[in-house]
This record gives C-alpha cells, sequence and structure tokens, in this order.
C-alpha cells in the first residue's frame, strides 16, 4: 500500500537526519504510480510516494539534492528533493521516456521517442533548452565527460554526441540502455544478447559481449560489469577491463533497472517480482531482498546522495 506522501516524507526526513548523508535509491514502481527511497547504507525503506503516469526512468543527482522521475503516461517529469518532498512538476513534449542528469550543470537529458529526440530540460524552471536529433525510438541515455550517448531502439544504433558533433554508431538488435565507464560506453542489445562496447574516444564499436536472455541494463563495481537479463532473471558478470565473462547470478523475476552504490553494493530491482536485491560483487551473490510496490524498473542512474 502506497503511503501518504506527508507522513513518508515525515518518515524519510527523520530517518535521514540519523544516516550521515547515506546515498538514496530512488525506485520507481511502474504498476503501482510509485516512488520508494532506500537508505543504501542500513537498506531501510524511508518512503514510499504516490507518483502517478506509469514511471519508469529516473536519475539521482546526489550533487544538487536532487530526484527526477519520467511519468510515460502522462509526460511529466517530477522532480523532488533527497527526502522526497516534490519541488517541481514539469510537462514534457513528445514521448517522453529515458533519463539522465548532466553531471557539470545538472540539466536533465530526457529522449522523446514520439518526434526521435533528445531534449535537455531545466529541472528547476522546465524549459527546454537544448534538443537533438536521435535515430528511430531512443531509448537509454548517459552522459560522461562531455560525451552523450543515446540508445535508439528501433534505428538499432546509438547516438554520440559530443559538441557540435553528432555520430551514428550501428549496435545489435534493440538497443536499451545505456551506462559510461572508464571512456567506453556499454549498450545493452535486447534481441541480440549481448552488449556493444563502444569506444568514445574513436566513437567505434570494439566488442560485443554475450548475456542471458534479454538484457536491459548495465552496471559498474568491485573492476566487474553487471548485466540484467529480463528474459533469465540473472546478472551477467564481466571484467570490466578484458570483457570477459565470468559469471551469471541468479535473480528474482525480470531484473531490469540495475545500479552501485559508492560502498560497492549492487542494487537490482526485479519488475515481475516487486522486490529490490542487494549484490555482493566480490561474493556474486545476493545478500538482501526488499519488497517494492507492484511493478519496480528503475531504469537509469538511480543511487546518489550527498
Amino acid at each position: 500500500m502506497i503511503r501518504a506522501a506527508t507522513a513518508g516524507v515525515a518518515l524519510a526526513l527523520c530517518l535521514l537526519a540519523g544516516a550521515g548523508g547515506a546515498e538514496v535509491a530512488a525506485v520507481t514502481s511502474q504498476n503501482a504510480g510509485a516512488l520508494t527511497l532506500v537508505d543504501t547504507g542500513s537498506l531501510q525503506v524511508l518512503a514510499t510516494l504516490p507518483l502517478p503516469g506509469k514511471p519508469a526512468a529516473v536519475a539521482v543527482d546526489g550533487r544538487r539534492g536532487r530526484i527526477l522521475a519520467v511519468a510515460v503516461e502522462t509526460a511529466r517529469l517530477h522532480v523532488f528533493d533527497l527526502a522526497g518532498a516534490p519541488l517541481a512538476d514539469w510537462p514534457l513534449s513528445g514521448a517522453p521516456f529515458g533519463l539522465a542528469i548532466r553531471p557539470q550543470t545538472g540539466m536533465a537529458l530526457v529522449t522523446d521517442q514520439a518526434g526521435n529526440l533528445l531534449r535537455e530540460i531545466d529541472p528547476v524552471t522546465g524549459q527546454e533548452l537544448a534538443q537533438w536529433q536521435t535515430g528511430a525510438l531512443p531509448s537509454g541515455v548517459a552522459e560522461a565527460e562531455g560525451v552523450i550517448l543515446v540508445a535508439n531502439r528501433d534505428g538499432e544504433s546509438v547516438t554520440l554526441i559530443r559538441g557540435a558533433v553528432q555520430q551514428q554508431i550501428p549496435v545489435g538488435h534493440h538497443p536499451f540502455g545505456v551506462t559510461l565507464n572508464d571512456g567506453r560506453g556499454f549498450v545493452t542489445d535486447v534481441l541480440s544478447d549481448q552488449v556493444s562496447v563502444i569506444d568514445l574516444a574513436s566513437a567505434a564499436v570494439i566488442a560485443t559481449i554475450p548475456t542471458g536472455e534479454r538484457p536491459y541494463a548495465v552496471a559498474f563495481a568491485a573492476g566487474r560489469g553487471f548485466v540484467t537479463n529480463q528474459y533469465a532473471a540473472s546478472l551477467t558478470v564481466f571484467d570490466a577491463q578484458s570483457l570477459a565473462v565470468i559469471a551469471e547470478i541468479a535473480t528474482d523475476d525480470y531484473p531490469e533497472g540495475i545500479a552501485a552504490t559508492t560502498d560497492g553494493q549492487i542494487l537490482v530491482a526485479n519488475w515481475f517480482s516487486d522486490t529490490l536485491q542487494v549484490i555482493d560483487p566480490v561474493a556474486l551473490q545476493v545478500n538482501q531482498t526488499l519488497d517494492m510496490p507492484e511493478g519496480p524498473r528503475a531504469f537509469g542512474a538511480f543511487v546518489g546522495g550527498p
């Protein structure tokens, strides 16, 4: 059951005050229309807040103390503080889906699947600052060190944006999630059961990593990459440098969103099981499972803090 927003925010403020600035995991539950905040240190649920409109993509901006989430059905960008207090609620153009936060400015990058566009939105004013053309049905997006990468699901490509330069890079079938790590882009090719690895300097695919069935997103911890495999109910684990597959870890059903905490844990949102699982990236095992509202997806960089 979703608690009242005021009660949830009051609890979150109380717990965060004693948490010493611990990171927050912000988990969107699409079916329940909810946002759940979890203290990543204590693994306590801080609050569960109403978030209508089938939310999926979410990003935590710890530097600026904000959580951003896109409600797909209502085409709105919701902005909260790290305790879950609502700060703003802006209408978005087109069919918004993927979301990332620009590290240097805190602006939001939102993919528009109707217009085949990437839009830059100011989360304080709701103003659109810029837009870029992408391939067909842009989904995941990420930025690091001045490079933006967008996965074009129906274009079977990624759009690389570096300043005024845009490049289209062919990848596998139905690219969806995007993660940037150590000068490389990692793109899940859902229908190819692989991750395409892109060298950002040369804008070229340098390797592919085999995964379980229907890979969704990638995160990194302890020198390893972790890929959620929706249909396989597992994580594929690979070495972050050599890209060699190391192991496969069983999870709950339909793992989707995945993120790493600064203290080295991997968090996985399992859409069909309504759970958030905590993975030890060294022992390669599930350490804890938390119940979530129905349909947790947490698509994006959903962990962050002060």
